[in-house]
């Protein structure tokens, strides 16, 4: 990794650090260290920083530094507009380290997820992942992260136009940033604080808030905060009829946001210009950047700007004369309405916010107590022998715990290193299995090919050059069949060796193989096999390309043998970054439905599409043939793989 100018000394610092550093863990954790200094300004040499800590943890084996990767690698995929991509990251997160015991990072994983829940609109589930941290943060004592989760309820409630309740959530969030001196979290908090007054009709006081938000995102160095204060004080103006300073507030926005790219907030900014220009009645301008906001909602899964553009949108056309656009649009409007904001949906996170009240209640009764309980003690204990007695029993109890939570500790970690024995013992023999198997094949086909089908063609030729000598032998009608049997021979032969080790795979590509693999099959009359391909077929790496061959082939052999049909379709398909392959035929299906399941073959079948990251489908019924699914997500591999 090579320094370059313009660095700052923090920069300069972690770069010589990283440069004296043995691939190690600890190596790792300076890379995304590295990275994050980097944002958000300079996301593309974050991101290669990010992506080299993950190919590290990758070669080290190190769980926590895949979680950690996906944890902080959010940022970017969210600025990118990839919620749903890191939303799949950030809930692997949660489990690497759940299984690790690590609460700290748990509670970070979980509380990621419920930003990205809310990023798609899917505010219960949102809402459920930040009560959930704010629990594990009460039950480990962490008031800076219960004060993050607070925040972050709050904005859960705006959203869901719970203005009040919003507020007062901010503001306990607020006043924790205050006692911990945490600019940062002040400003997040002053944000929310500032969109519920203003909701509230308090705008002098809102426009305070989002001022303050303002001047500490600059001290900070945080440009989202800036891009906060500027769309919400233009929200503000525009609430009072304030047109034109509303509308230069939002192209102030604008320019920032061109320095600082945001997916997110660029469609807040179009949506807030665009309506600013429908109020002054600039319609043909409104509706070119409502449809910009449309579009980038669209594309970010950002469904309550949908929903507000849409209405705006609506309004739009309404005023143009298109009536029938404007009541199409509005329909639109009121389904994603009802969806993201209704009464439902409400009453679902209100009713989870009052259960999480009941419990800190409880919680707190429960504290209460236990102290009443720890006075009574401390008044009843006069006596000193009394006093010596029980820290003895005490001591006693807590050496007896302790030393059976270590045997408990040491089983536990035994029965864990037995278990990751036994996987990296069947892994290893799998693994030997099929290098066994694909050598043996090899051998065969290069033994049949060099071998016999070497000396049928030596046969061929010096049965070739006896009819040439021996011209009698040409009006033969016996000699001339054993050559034509003699010829069907060396095909067949070729044929069994291509498919022990197709050669064509290696050259052409996974589509050419498997299509001259059924062309070769279909020979037969007892059988036709249709090969179809749509799409331009990339490809893929060998030991991918040469395990789905042979997945193939083992769904065309069962047909072969058991299927009893006489006509079959594979049909091979890439859109985008999925992969699927569809093997049908028209014979006799299943007798039973639960040999679907029951089936030695199809375990191993299952299992060898799921090493893959693949998911397999079987319809089958009697009578009516056999249909396989398979669907590879290319895109999860070659993300994990980087």
């Amino acid at each position: 990794m090579q320094s370059q100018a313009s660095h700052t000394p923090e920069q300069d610092s972690l770069l010589k650090v990283i440069q004296q550093k043995k691939p190690d863990t600890s190596l790792v954790s300076t890379l995304i260290v590295y990275a994050c200094t980097f944002l958000p300004d300079s996301l593309e040499k974050s991101d290669k920083i990010f992506k080299h800590a993950l190919k590290l943890s990758q070669q080290l084996n190190y769980p926590k530094g895949k979680a950690d990767f996906a944890c902080y690698y959010m940022y970017i995929q969210d600025m990118r507009g990839e919620y749903l991509q890191s939303l799949y990251m950030v809930e692997q997160a949660v489990i690497i380290y759940k299984s690790l015991r690590d609460t700290t990072n748990q509670m970070r994983a979980i509380s990621y997820c419920g930003n990205e829940y809310q990023q798609v609109s899917n505010f219960p589930a949102a809402a459920e992942r930040y009560l959930e941290a704010l629990k594990l943060a009460d039950a480990a004592g962490d008031s800076l992260f219960a004060g993050i989760m607070t925040n972050n309820l709050a904005s859960v409630f705006i959203t869901l136009e719970d203005y009040k309740k919003g507020f007062e959530y901010a503001n306990r969030a607020y006043q924790h940033g205050v006692r911990i001196n945490s600019k940062r979290r002040m400003a997040s908090a002053l944000v929310n604080m500032g969109t519920s007054a203003s909701r509230l009709k308090r705008y002098e006081e809102g426009e305070g808030y989002f001022k303050k938000a303002m001047q500490l995102g600059r001290q900070i160095g945080d440009s989202t905060y800036v891009l906060d204060g500027l769309i919400n004080t233009a929200s503000i103006y525009s609430d009072q009829d304030k047109h034109d300073l509303a509308l230069s507030q939002y192209e102030t926005a604008l320019t920032v946001s061109q320095k600082f790219p945001a997916p997110d907030y660029l469609t807040y900014i179009y949506l807030g210009y665009g309506q600013e220009l429908f109020k002054t009645k600039k319609y043909a301008a409104a509706d070119t950047f409502i449809k910009k906001a449309i579009t980038l909602a669209k594309q970010n899964q950002a469904g309550d700007e949908l929903r507000l553009a849409y209405l705006t949108a609506s309004d739009i056309q309404a005023e143009q004369g298109q009536y029938q656009r404007a009541f199409d649009l509005r329909k639109s409007y009121e389904a994603l309405n009802d969806s993201l904001v209704g009464n439902t949906t409400r009453r679902n996170v209100q009713q989870m916010e009052m259960q999480y009240q009941s419990e800190k209640k409880d919680r707190d009764l429960t504290e209460k107590k236990l102290q009443l309980t720890q006075k009574d003690l401390q008044l009843q204990q006069k006596n000193m022998w009394i006093v010596i007695f029980l820290v003895s029993v005490v001591l006693s109890l807590v050496l007896i715990f302790y030393g059976w939570q270590r045997l408990k500790h040491r089983h536990h970690l035994q029965q864990q290193q037995l278990q990751t024995l036994e996987i990296e013992k069947t892994v290893q023999v799998l693994e030997a299995m099929m290098q066994g198997e694909e050598k043996e094949r090899t051998r065969l086909s290069k033994d049949l090919h060099d071998g016999v089908g070497g000396l049928l063609s030596a046969v061929k030729m010096h049965f070739g050059a006896l009819k040439h000598e021996r011209t009698f032998l040409q009006s033969d009608t016996g000699f001339n069949h054993a050559l034509g049997m003699l010829d069907d021979a060396i095909g067949e032969v070729r044929k069994t060796a291509h498919n022990l080790m197709p050669e064509l795979l290696a050259r052409m590509g996974l589509a050419e193989a498997l299509h001259y693999y059924c062309r070769n099959v279909s020979h037969s009359k007892k059988l036709s096999i249709n090969f179809y391909t749509s799409g331009n077929m990339q490809r893929f790496k060998g030991n991918f390309e040469l395990s789905v061959y042979r997945i193939v082939q083992e769904l065309i052999n069962n047909i072969i043998k058991h299927s009893h049909a006489t006509e079959a379709l594979v049909q091979l398909t890439q859109h985008d970054q999925l992969l699927t392959i569809t093997v049908e035929d028209n014979g006799i299906g299943f007798q039973h439905a639960a040999a679907l399941n029951s089936g030695m073959g199809l375990n191993n079948l299952q299992s060898r599409i799921k090493a893959l990251n693949g998911h397999l489908e079987l319809d089958a019924s009697t009578g009516r043939g056999t249909t396989a699914y398979i669907e590879f997500n290319i895109a999860i591999m070659q993300l994990m793989e980087v």
